[in-house]
């Protein structure tokens, strides 16, 4: 699998004039250690389509099935996500 990534990366970086790593400086991760940071983190991932205007408002965002948060706001129970830890951590 390495191999075959680091040929896509060296293909990728030639076709179009780039060098170093194909997400170099895109991601960044930090140790969610707080209890408020925590919560900054669900309540950021879970709004974000109505802050970058995917949906027009809370109502479109209920129904928007890409974003979790009519899991957490328990309107539509879906299997692969699981609101009950996050709604259980924070009473």
């Amino acid at each position: 699998m390495q191999k075959l990534l680091t040929g896509h990366v060296v293909n990728f970086n030639l076709r179009h004039k780039r060098h170093g790593h194909l997400f170099q400086n895109r991601y960044k991760s930090v140790i969610c250690e707080d209890d408020p940071y925590l919560l900054e983190l669900t309540r950021y991932i879970h709004l974000n389509p109505l802050r970058v205007e995917m949906v027009g408002n809370l109502s479109q965002l209920g129904q928007y099935r890409w974003a979790g948060h009519s899991a957490i706001m328990r309107r539509v129970k879906r299997d692969w996500q699981d609101a009950g830890v996050i709604l259980a951590y924070f009473g």
